[in-house]
């Protein structure tokens, strides 16, 4: 857990150590906590490092002006770190000169250490604070605690209203960004990248804008590329824009990327995006195919690249939405015709930097509009093609709500001049309609965000293997409760497996799934990926084997095979526990209404599921709801049968009377 501060105090020795020991006191006593290098660097320590940490985990720089912190080359280094870092600033006045006398006491022989009279001295403006001072801090707004000249405390009272004022958006920019700085530190792994709340919660932050005032601080590039790469790792590694250039643009794309992931928008581009193993070619394709919009840098090498005509190429027959920028001047008798016919946002002719902001904010109209429907062309793209690269694999197609939601966007797709849906986008959502609805599925993948790599390999492993998953990265649609969708899958598995890790046992959310699926009965199989602490496994995590995926020197073909053959254990139970388990509550749902009992052959083959899970005490066990709803059926045809005896006997009674009263007529 990181050791947050409230501020991090930076002044000069010589002009302000006692002014900042009672500064820091008073802010002590009214419950702020301080960074302040008089108390905060222990013994034996690296000074620079603990600086800068200091820094790094403050919310804001309190940066007391004085001649000695003015030209103190320490001070600069600290005040370069806060800028880089965007921290809130906040300037506070102590000491504007020193005199003579104050110099004189300060060297007594009357030079300084370099050999400087008085004269020299102030020649190079060190008795005073304004003549170097950082152009940063002589723009901002100062706090001014001058002594002698300014009231202490209504100095402090205005300087602690400006600490509590948009107190949650600093805090947040803080502890982002001591998380993205640990990602970079740690070659950017995945596991670093923000999860769940965290990840929505920063997200919100990263999007918030401060209309009539201006913003305390500002997201660094750092804290961008963090927050829209967790989404982007969140969302099955899709994105909202694919950035074609060539490499002479390189510098140009970087700053477009910088200006989308600033909008909370995510980006692929061939220099931060290509897996590890992955060909170079099957990258690009895949980054083309996981995009919305594929944006074009356009200029002579872009042009004359075989790569970029390749890549539009693509984005072309994929129906992509294709956004042109002309970063270069170019002849347009060399674009191709495709393109002609395309707007383009034109940055060549920016001299000015407002001139790129318009620019800017035209891309990022195009981009938000009509989003949704791209987003959506994108999904289902996405997985058709996975369904054709595994010969029409049936465990790829969609059902349930998916596949509602893909029917009723592919009729309104269909009716679209730009980018309507691909032939084999029509096709996989037709075998889609055209498929029996199951009864179940095979496996519901439950992990932490934090490892989706494992869980992504896993679901695609599984499903080439004919295994029907429920991922959240892929089965729940856009615009649904997420914890319903969640709770939906369990009920809908036979498996419940589970990605054991120390972020996975300590998250409330796969907490919430793991006891949701233990109140249902569910197969657990955990399958280890990092090691944890038994002692924080849930009960029911701690009862079960895990399958080590740490094991057979992390060979995943070896483990992944010993997971398949667990699945494969005592399927059909597993099949028919889903199965009445989901008739059982749907029929808890309605009330226990009559008509959702089961007859005939239905009766008879759960009636004998019951049977024998009970006697052969299989796993899992029945539920009581299973049970209540199986002998509520059998209650049920029973009376109905006791029903339909008395009505043929009553039929009986009746008839012998007519035969009867024949006979007496007779």
């Amino acid at each position: 857990m990181a050791n947050f501060y409230d501020a991090f105090i930076s002044y000069g020795r010589a002009d302000s150590k006692a002014f900042a020991q009672k500064f820091q006191a008073c802010l002590d006593e009214r419950g702020f906590k301080i960074w302040f290098d008089f108390n905060d660097i222990p013994l034996a320590v690296d000074f620079q490092n603990q600086i800068d940490d200091g820094i790094e985990k403050a919310h804001n720089f309190l940066f007391i002006i004085a001649p000695h912190s003015v030209n103190s080359a320490y001070c600069l280094k600290e005040i370069e770190l806060a800028i880089k870092l965007n921290k809130r600033i906040i300037p506070l006045l102590h000491v504007m000169k020193i005199s003579q006398e104050t110099w004189q006491e300060r060297y007594p022989k009357g030079r300084t250490d370099d050999g400087d009279d008085w004269e020299a001295y102030k020649a190079k403006g060190l008795h005073e604070s304004y003549q170097n001072m950082h152009p940063i801090i002589r723009r901002l707004n100062w706090v001014y605690f001058q002594e002698g000249i300014n009231d202490f405390e209504k100095s402090l009272a205005d300087l602690i209203a400006v600490l509590n004022s948009h107190h949650n958006y600093v805090e947040q920019h803080t502890q982002l960004l001591v998380k993205a700085l640990e990602w970079e530190r740690h070659q950017k792994q995945t596991s670093y990248l923000l999860v769940g709340e965290e990840k929505q919660q920063a997200e919100a932050w990263l999007n918030l804008r401060f209309k009539d005032e201006q913003a305390p601080c500002v997201p660094i590039d750092l804290h961008c590329e963090y927050i829209t790469e967790s989404i982007k790792n969140g969302n099955n590694l899709m994105t909202e824009v694919f950035l074609a250039y060539a490499d002479e643009d390189r510098e140009t794309m970087e700053k477009v990327r910088r200006s989308l992931m600033r909008e909370g928008i995510t980006v692929w581009t061939n220099r931060k995006d290509i897996l590890t193993g992955e060909t170079f070619q099957e990258a690009i394709d895949r980054g083309i195919e996981k995009a919305d919009n594929f944006v074009y840098l356009l200029s002579p090498d872009s042009l004359n690249s075989t790569f970029c005509r390749q890549e539009l190429g693509l984005a072309f027959s994929l129906n992509k939405r294709i956004i042109p920028i002309l970063v270069r001047a170019t002849d347009p008798m060399q674009v191709p015709s495709v393109l002609r016919e395309l707007h383009y946002i034109n940055i060549a002719d920016n001299e000015k930097r407002e001139d790129y902001q318009l620019d800017e904010s035209e891309l990022l109209r195009i981009l938000h509009q009509d989003a949704a429907y791209y987003n959506q062309h994108k999904i289902l793209l996405a997985k058709a093609l996975k369904w054709a690269r595994q010969q029409n694999n049936p465990s790829i197609l969609l059902r349930g709500y998916n596949l509602r939601s893909a029917e009723t966007w592919l009729k309104g797709a269909q009716t679209r001049r730009k980018h309507p849906p691909t032939p084999l986008q029509k096709e996989f959502i037709g075998e889609s309609l055209r498929q029996p609805p199951l009864e179940s599925l095979d496996v519901f993948i439950s992990y932490s965000r934090a490892d989706s790599d494992l869980a992504r390999k896993l679901n695609d492993n599984l499903q080439m293997q004919g295994k029907t998953t429920w991922f959240d990265q892929e089965s729940i649609a856009s615009g649904t409760d997420f914890q319903q969708e969640i709770f939906r899958g369990i009920r809908a598995c036979d498996n419940f497996l589970f990605i054991l890790s120390p972020r996975a046992v300590n998250s409330p959310y796969c907490k919430d799934e793991v006891e949701y699926a233990a109140s249902l009965n569910k197969r657990f199989v955990t399958v280890l990926h990092q090691e944890v602490n038994t002692g924080d496994l849930h009960p029911e995590l701690a009862k079960v084997q895990w399958i080590d995926f740490n094991g057979h020197q992390r060979d995943f073909n070896a483990n992944f095979n010993q997971l398949v053959r667990t699945l494969d254990t005592d399927r059909e139970h597993l099949h028919s526990h889903t199965i009445w388990l989901q008739r059982a509550l749907e029929w808890e749902q309605k009330l226990k209404s009559e008509d959702l009992l089961l007859r005939g052959s239905e009766f008879i083959v759960a009636a004998q599921w019951l049977r024998e899970t009970e006697e052969q005490k299989k796993k899992p066990g029945v539920t009581t709801l299973q049970k209540e709803f199986i002998e509520a059926s059998r209650e049920a045809i029973a009376k109905a049968e006791e029903a339909e005896t008395r009505r043929q006997a009553e039929m009986l009674r009746l008839q012998e009377e007519k035969t009867k009263e024949a006979e007496a007529r007779l």
